[in-house]
């Protein structure tokens, strides 16, 4: 499972709107959405085990950004036969972008 480090430039594969602006102003209640395509590089990774979420900045355009991003549990599958119950659930965290480095 991917899990996100300060430093990684990273490249956005899908949308994401829940993207603000870290600033003292107004302006960090205004999404700016990430877009396909978009080149960031993570400069900060807090993870809040009783909420089993992410707090991530990072930098894009030249300004400072950040998003929250929740855990994920599926307790469905699906294999070449069809849908099933899991023995156990599945964990994941959805993140639109893809590390460069690798």
């Amino acid at each position: 499972m991917y899990t996100p480090k300060k430093g990684q430039l990273c490249q956005v594969y899908k949308g994401h709107d829940n993207v603000y602006p870290v600033e003292e102003s107004i302006q960090c209640f205004i999404p700016e959405p990430l877009e396909p395509g978009e080149i960031i590089i993570i400069t900060k990774v807090d993870y809040h085990a009783a909420l089993s979420s992410y707090y991530i900045e990072f930098m894009r355009d030249r300004s400072l950004f950040y998003s929250y991003f929740y855990e994920q549990v599926m307790f469905f599958a699906m294999d070449e036969v069809g849908v099933y119950k899991s023995e156990s659930p599945i964990s994941t965290f959805e993140f639109p972008w893809i590390d460069c480095e690798q």
